[in-house]
């Protein structure tokens, strides 16, 4: 009894996870493109070398590699799941 309630946590734990996991990988995708959209106004307002750049390209890169992690992750559930269909994760980059 106990084992059963055990496998059914397991598998909700696991199935929300795989929810949530392609929406916000798109999520991060667009605020990497936001933020690489500004980075190039920041560029022509204060210049190459400003901080403001230099800080929003980091940014855009850091919200660029969560959207990998988390397509990353949503596919390892979906294999764990034993799904042989798992959409494969976009190989678009925003050139970083």
């Amino acid at each position: 009894m106990h084992a059963a309630i055990l496998v059914l946590l397991l598998a909700i734990f696991l199935l929300s996870g795989c929810s949530g996991g392609p929406a916000e990988a798109v999520v991060s995708r667009q605020q990497a493109e936001e933020l690489t959209h500004r980075a190039v106004v920041y560029e022509w307002l204060f210049g190459r070398e400003s901080e403001w750049v230099t800080g929003t390209r980091l940014l855009a890169q850091f919200y660029e590699e969560a959207a990998r992690e988390e397509e990353q992750l949503a596919s390892r559930h979906l294999e764990l799941l034993g799904d042989d269909h798992a959409p494969s994760p976009p190989t678009r980059s925003l050139g970083h």
